[in-house]
């Protein structure tokens, strides 16, 4: 495949999802792209982008390989600690809900819908727990709850593991119970295509997202959460790496950005009159 015929398909991958893979990531859609041309028909391998374009099966494929999935339980222990301390306590004293309705809306594998599962239950908290993604892959992963041993790290969110003890298997690595895992409604949504996002959400993780999106798809999604997603007072997370790439210009005028010590995160403005 000549460079200008793999533009085309990096360009349709940013149509399709909004993103727009780093250069590290490009290695690997090439290498899947190669791979798949050896697998399929000669005739359809001489012309892969339109093969694309007319199977949403292999474009499927090839988002699933795309697609950034490194993630483990606990991730960024400060946020966990400021949800522990502060946040989940405060939303439940402010509000009458009798569950608490979270989104992962960028779930990967699922380690981070279960960490903030986990750390509800821990506190007497009920949930209704959305894991949405893209790759459809990895959602399958989510929905199977089973996990090996590098999905914990030894330092990073090491003050919760305890909390995963209960589903830790003897030759190692973690397994939830089906009850545990029916808990878990598992989506795929396409963020770039700003449809079908959960509602009335009080707590919406989107971490390690806004990195792959340009500046005005950026603005259109935190727009549709804030809008339609997030409940007044809710909260979003993004990872504490990416707060810097999200400029003042592309927050709606009812989400304000916020900071607790080192942890920086977004609330929805409440309505004038309504504490």
């Amino acid at each position: 495949m000549n460079d200008q015929d793999f533009a085309k398909i990096i360009e349709l991958i940013t149509q399709r999802t909004g993103i727009i893979p780093r250069d590290s990531h490009i290695i690997g859609i090439k290498n899947y792209i190669n791979k798949r041309l050896k697998e399929i028909p000669e005739d359809n391998a001489l012309d892969y982008y339109s093969l694309l374009c007319a199977s949403n099966e292999e474009m499927i494929a090839l988002i699933n390989s795309a697609t950034v999935n490194e993630t483990y339980f606990f991730r960024e222990e400060a946020q966990f600690q400021l949800l522990q301390s502060k946040i989940l306590p405060e939303l439940l004293e402010k509000s009458l809900i009798k569950r608490l309705k979270i989104w992962s809306a960028a779930c990967s594998s699922g380690e981070e819908i279960y960490s903030i599962m986990l750390l509800a239950d821990s506190m007497g908290i009920k949930t209704e727990c959305i894991a949405s993604d893209i790759n459809t892959k990895v959602l399958t992963a989510c929905n199977d709850g089973k996990y090996k041993k590098k999905a914990v790290r030894t330092v990073d969110g090491a003050a919760f593991h305890h909390l995963l003890e209960p589903y830790k298997l003897a030759g190692g690595g973690y397994e939830f119970s089906v009850d545990m895992r029916k808990r878990v409604s598992c989506r795929q949504i396409n963020l770039s295509q700003l449809q079908d996002f959960p509602k009335n959400q009080n707590l919406i993780f989107i971490r390690n997202v806004f990195i792959y999106f340009s500046s005005e798809m950026k603005k259109q999604i935190l727009t549709k959460i804030t809008k339609e997603s997030l409940v007044p007072g809710g909260y979003l997370f993004v990872s504490m790496n990416e707060i810097a790439s999200i400029d003042s210009m592309e927050l709606p005028p009812d989400l304000e950005k916020v900071s607790d010590g080192k942890v920086f995160y977004f609330r929805k403005k409440f309505q004038a009159g309504v504490l």
